[in-house]
């Protein structure tokens, strides 16, 4: 199971979407999710270093 850094859903990752940043791959619940973590990465990455 994976997180999906924006909304916190837990998935199969083979249902997930993904997107590679720096040579890490991100999953995702769904396109929408995808666009909003593409938008502002830095944020979105922010706030899972604190966890």
């Amino acid at each position: 199971m994976i997180t999906d850094p924006v909304c916190g859903i837990e998935l199969d990752q083979n249902l997930a979407t993904s997107y590679t940043l720096n040579e890490q791959i991100y999953y995702f619940c769904c396109d929408g999710c995808k666009k909003i973590f593409i938008k502002k990465p830095k944020k979105w990455l922010k706030k899972l270093n604190r966890k």
